[in-house]
């Protein structure tokens, strides 16, 4: 198994970059040819999270404007055929446009995503948008150093540096713009599980294992805590189709569908309040790659099943992929899963905060006068018991609609349990599928 997480990559970008600040005679003709190509790669990382010129992020799209001004020909023309690019800006470019690609492929499959959550997408881009000021930074330091050649000019030296000062300004608001670096972006991974795509039942039993391994570890990550709010969250969005495909096939009762259908419903709503709770909250355990990898290849097997290019796949298609039974009873242990972790999460958070092992932002937490300086510099701080309580009220709400959610769909409404064979025909179509929020 292979595990390559966006957070990983740019915090390898961020290591060459720190190298690159530390040269005492960085190569300005090197960083001028490479920069092009740089702040291209870095801008894709940027702006991977909702595209580029979303008018939500007034600061990005300021800083998109910026860097498309016909800067980056200046330099080819000037350094470019000639001059190799600096080599740890051109790594760094490198991490930061497979980091870009990594976001990217993020499947921002329906509207309970975690990953359309704003933290979730101002929290990469401040990320990035710092390494692209620090590189900005280190290219203005040895271009105003530059005294002229037949490669680069003097002047054209200047005018470049101007336009870098101007990007490291824009590109620090879009840093100071987000209270947290830490959110599921860092999560978000290219992984290899197995040689071949799992089927639902597969890939649902080795989630849940990791999941029920999660709430019972006795320090979790909490990246991983919230990882599985969001992944019971897109659970619950993806069983929609599976239950209209059942009632089409008359593997479960149209009336019973149309009460786990709103049922599923409101899981997805509060595990997603759930998962946004847990964002800003950090634990000194990283994430853990097998428990990435589990929830990528969970993800990977509901789109194969429940998904038609950019939309929701049809009752009849899901039942030519999958026999709608067995995919039913992968719902019912998904919810089991999720009533488990719903039960334990409360004792997991309070004993994580009790024991002085859960961190916030000091931006976030409550204010204080202890808190004050740890504010100021950006460092983060011990929970108190009123930092904790969005999640905690989230998880209580949550517990009630599971238990109810897991008694409704553990009845006994399928009709191939209760019958000698399925019946033929459906009686009647299931409701409005629900509606895909195109990535």
């Amino acid at each position: 198994m292979s595990v390559t997480t966006f957070g990983d990559l740019v915090t390898e970008a961020e290591q060459v970059l720190l190298a690159l600040a530390r040269q005492r005679e960085p190569d300005a003709l090197g960083l001028a040819a490479g920069w092009p190509a740089f702040i291209r790669r870095a801008v894709h990382a940027i702006t991977a999270a909702t595209g580029a010129r979303d008018p939500r992020w007034y600061a990005v799209d300021r800083l998109i404007v910026e860097v498309a001004r016909p800067m980056g020909r200046a330099v080819v023309a000037s350094a470019g055929a000639e001059v190799t690019a600096d080599p740890l800006l051109e790594r760094a470019g490198v991490l930061l446009g497979a980091a870009g690609d990594v976001l990217a492929s993020a499947p921002r499959d329906s509207v309970a995503d975690p990953m359309l959550l704003d933290a979730n997408v101002q929290a990469p881009q401040s990320r990035v948008a710092a390494l692209l000021a620090a590189a900005a930074h280190s290219s203005v330091r040895a271009l105003g150093r530059h005294d002229g050649s037949t490669v680069l000019r003097r002047e054209d030296a200047r005018e470049i540096a101007e336009t870098l000062m101007r990007i490291e300004r824009l590109a620090t608001r879009v840093f100071q713009s987000s209270p947290t670096l830490a959110s599921r972006a860092d999560d978000v991974a290219v992984v290899s599980v197995h040689p071949g795509r799992l089927s639902l039942e597969d890939a649902v039993e080795i989630w849940g294992w990791h999941a029920r391994d999660t709430v019972r570890s006795t320090s979790p990550s909490a990246r991983d805590l919230q990882a599985v709010a969001a992944d019971l969250s897109r659970l619950a969005t993806h069983s929609r189709v599976i239950v209209a495909a059942a009632v089409s096939q008359n593997v479960v009762d149209p009336a019973h569908g149309r009460a786990v259908d709103a049922t599923l419903v409101r899981l997805a709503a509060g595990w997603l309040d759930v998962a946004q709770a847990w964002t800003g909250l950090h634990t000194a355990q990283p994430p853990t790659p097998a428990k990435i990898a589990a929830s990528h290849a969970l993800g990977q097997a509901l789109m194969a099943v429940t998904r038609d290019s950019q939309d929701w796949a049809t009752p009849g298609l899901v039942a030519e992929r999958v026999d709608v039974a067995r995919a039913m009873s992968a719902v019912r242990r998904a919810l089991d899963v999720g009533r488990d972790v719903a039960e334990a999460q409360p004792h997991v958070t309070t004993r994580l905060a009790d024991s002085g092992l859960l961190y916030v932002a000091a931006a976030l937490a409550a204010p204080s006068l202890e808190h004050l300086r740890a504010r100021i510099r950006g460092d983060l701080v011990i929970v108190g018991r009123s930092d904790i309580e969005p999640l905690m009220r989230a998880v209580n709400i949550q517990q009630r609609q599971v238990r109810g959610a897991t008694d409704l769909v553990g009845r006994r409404s399928m009709r191939r349990e209760a019958t000698a064979g399925p019946m033929s025909g459906p009686t009647t179509q299931p409701g409005p599928r629900p509606r895909l929020a195109r990535p």
